[in-house]
């Protein structure tokens, strides 16, 4: 893992360049331009994992995701070529300095609109706090018994962890808090619109929700269908890009479980909002909770995890995944 993600970050640099230039030809309105060198800059995205062996599964994994997440900036960015959301934090930087904010924020922060979503009651509420308190329900799950809910929420507070931490360290001053307290969720719609972060939200939006709504209005169904559709559509194209990302480290059956999570997931937003509406009630988080944990354990039970992430025997991350 050491030698290896030196190698793969070295490697994803030059289309992560190139994708700065796109971006940037992009905002001289040289639309043309950005999508001649948006070929090339798919084609070494895609090519990177040749470019050198990999061998470690984690090292693997991460390109993986630099990968998917790179595409869907990309063709995100190209998809708002007539409806880019205005720059409105300040006056606009120089476009050197415009082209990178693009393409390093993922939420769109500075521009509205943007796909920041914190309720108002949870405005002002602490992200170190919140860190340090999800933190240690993380220590107390490591003491218990490791049964198949008890690792699906450990690995839920890992991500939260991880990518919190990432945020503290590398967001800018003005960026909101990426993640809601998970404890305060609600509903299925809650967690995945409030709770979770929602950093792929925008290439969800362009590339999945948009064009199927539009293709659902077409036929002449309703506007509630083709919500429906573009939000179901939405949860598809994360269940791609996740088991895409997660290919090196997984077997095909934990792969399979994966993507019927997300697929899974957009279903039981969907009925539960054509059921509940907006309306927030007990009755509702207690099922969106007992059914989220029992469909997150069957998951975790085809993930190398079984033992729990203490005794989690962390060589074998590099091993193929076949052995794992």
């Amino acid at each position: 893992m050491l030698s290896e993600f030196p190698l793969a970050l070295a490697i994803i640099s030059i289309p992560a360049l190139l994708l700065y230039f796109t971006i940037y030809t992009f905002v001289k309105d040289r639309y043309a331009l950005s999508v001649f060198l948006s070929v090339p800059t798919l084609a070494l995205f895609w090519l990177s994992p040749y470019a050198a062996s990999i061998h470690c599964g984690a090292a693997r994994a991460l390109l993986n995701f630099a990968i998917g997440t790179g595409t869907m900036k990309l063709l995100d960015v190209l998809a708002r070529r007539d409806n880019f959301p205005p720059y409105t934090s300040g006056s606009r930087p120089p476009d050197w300095i415009y082209a990178m904010i693009i393409l390093t924020e993922l939420r769109y922060e500075s521009f509205t609109p943007n796909y920041i979503r914190i309720p108002a009651q949870l405005e002002t509420f602490s992200e170190p706090f919140q860190l340090v308190l999800h933190t240690a329900a993380f220590a107390m799950l490591q003491t218990l018994p490791q049964i198949p809910p008890i690792l699906s929420y450990e690995i839920l507070l890992a991500i939260y962890i991880i990518w919190t931490s990432m945020q503290l360290a590398l967001r800018y001053k003005s960026s909101p808090a990426f993640f809601g307290p998970i404890y305060l969720a609600d509903s299925f719609a809650g967690f995945w619109t409030e709770t979770w972060h929602n950093a792929f939200a925008a290439p969800c939006k362009s590339l999945a929700y948009n064009p199927i709504c539009r293709t659902v209005l077409w036929l002449g169904l309703p506007k509630a269908a083709a919500r429906s559709a573009g939000i179901f559509a939405s949860f598809v194209l994360m269940a791609v890009f996740h088991m895409y990302a997660l290919a090196p480290l997984l077997s095909n059956e934990g792969l399979k479980r994966v993507g019927l999570f997300f697929v899974g997931n957009g279903v039981l937003t969907v009925v539960e909002v054509m059921v509940w509406g907006r309306r927030k009630h007990w009755a509702r988080a207690l099922a969106a909770w007992i059914i989220e944990t029992a469909f997150a354990s069957w998951v975790v039970l085809a993930i190398p995890v079984a033992h729990g992430l203490v005794e989690l025997n962390w060589k074998e991350i590099c091993r193929p995944k076949d052995y794992v």
